[in-house]
């Protein structure tokens, strides 16, 4: 909604630039760009400034020389019909954006990949293997009274974590939240947020986050009363780990914050299934829960429509005709570096920051006229982005809530849905 008649201000505008989808932003849309003027952090206002102004002079291009945006989807298609299999990476994209790229992945035969993946198929793993308990945003801002923070201080990856979700005003329930008792776990985190607002410091356990195994180990054995060896584990006094394992125990509702890029990549499964753990443990005399934060980049959204089409996580192949699930043997980087791809589609309307990989391949990019690029593709066709030049939907970080994008400014330039539904036609016409 406007302010006025006259203004040239939006309110209640959601931000998809993270995870959080914050639904609170005011953006100025005077001119021929887009200025977040209340309620955003510095991505969203470095953000709409970048991606939210309208180009004058972005046109399609193959080989780097200007073309028709139908020249350029007919020499995409031309690419993916004579690809043996082709690999779809970025995927940092909307509802309508995710659902466009599955039918051109499933035609094409290809498999597809998220820039997320290679920290997001090691968490589901632990979690498919052992289960797991999450909470909502809805619920930590309502009910935690104590959170502890395992190798992230959760604003790196989501700027407004605390303002919006921990030292809130208002609660259910009469809370107090500037009671919460905040724990951070690894060194080099921004421990500044979690500052109460009366001033009482957070606890921080400063080690170096490689050995989050060895802290979680700590934690379970004393949650479960096993002995652990040594008056010092990570240097850090075993009375602070035991008085830790007791607030949890003692919490109503404690809350476990994670991510799983803040964690070294091999022991990603190993810490969330550590997690999940403790939280287990909890559960059976007071209430924990997990909170995994995604959703940075259109994952949780591309992720969920991945499943609800196929049944099945990204890293899965459609060479066959029927999906294939194979989080080893399908990562981008592992099927590149071994010549089992010869064809190479990058989308991405929500993230330009993030290239492409060179791989010699021909390469197709479908993403904003912003895109940085370490290297011209055969075919570069540039796109809106949702939420600020088109409506659509994104997931939010704790996957219960789908946020409906506005389209604040006119462009001239498509969706990334009609280029790939173009393509998907071009190719049918040739009988791919």
């Amino acid at each position: 909604m406007t302010n006025e008649a006259t203004s040239t201000v939006v309110t209640e505008v959601a931000c998809p630039l993270c995870g959080h989808a914050c639904d609170d932003l005011s953006v100025d849309t005077a001119g021929s760009g887009l200025t977040v003027v209340a309620n955003g952090c510095d991505r969203a206002r470095d953000g709409f400034a970048r991606l939210g102004g309208v180009p004058t002079n972005a046109s399609a291009r193959i080989d780097g020389k200007p073309a028709s945006l139908d020249e350029a989807c007919a020499e995409a298609a031309r690419i993916l019909a004579g690809a043996q299999q082709p690999v779809f990476g970025g995927m940092a994209l909307d509802l309508n954006g995710a659902r466009g790229a599955m039918e051109l992945v499933d035609l094409a035969g290809g498999i597809v990949e998220h820039i997320n993946n290679e920290f997001g198929w090691r968490a589901s793993r632990a979690v498919q293997d052992g289960g797991g308990i999450n909470t909502t945003l809805a619920e930590v801002k309502n009910r935690a009274d104590l959170i502890v923070l395992f190798g992230t201080d959760a604003v790196s990856r989501q700027p407004r974590f605390f303002e919006r979700t921990v030292w809130v005003k208002e609660s259910m329930f009469d809370f107090d939240t500037t009671s919460r008792h905040i724990v951070y776990l690894g060194a080099g985190l921004n421990t500044a947020p979690g500052v109460s607002p009366d001033g009482r410091q957070p606890d921080v356990f400063e080690f170096d986050k490689k050995r989050m195994p060895e802290a979680l180990s700590v934690l379970n054995a004393l949650l479960a009363k096993q002995p652990v060896a040594g008056e010092a584990p990570l240097g850090i006094a075993l009375a602070r780990w035991q008085a830790l394992a007791d607030a949890l125990l003692a919490a109503k509702y404690s809350v476990l914050v994670w991510t799983a890029s803040a964690f070294d990549t091999p022991q990603v499964d190993m810490n969330v299934g550590a997690i999940a753990a403790i939280a287990r443990k909890l559960n059976v005399t007071t209430r924990c829960n997990a909170l995994p934060l995604a959703g940075n980049d259109g994952d949780s959204t591309m992720g969920a429509v991945h499943l609800w089409q196929t049944g099945f996580p990204m890293r899965t192949s459609y060479a066959s005709g029927t999906p294939k699930f194979d989080p080893l043997h399908n990562g981008l980087s592992r099927l590149v570096a071994n010549g089992e791809t010869d064809a190479l589609v990058w989308l991405s309307s929500l993230n330009d920051t993030v290239a492409p990989p060179s791989t010699g391949l021909p390469t197709v990019v479908i993403a904003p006229p912003t895109q940085k690029l370490d290297a011209e593709p055969h075919v570069f066709i540039p796109v809106a982005t949702p939420g600020m030049h088109l409506t659509g939907h994104f997931v939010r970080t704790d996957k219960v809530v789908s946020l409906p994008l506005r389209a604040l400014k006119k462009s001239s330039l498509p969706a990334a849905e009609q280029v790939t539904a173009a393509i998907v036609a071009k190719m049918k016409e040739v009988g791919a």
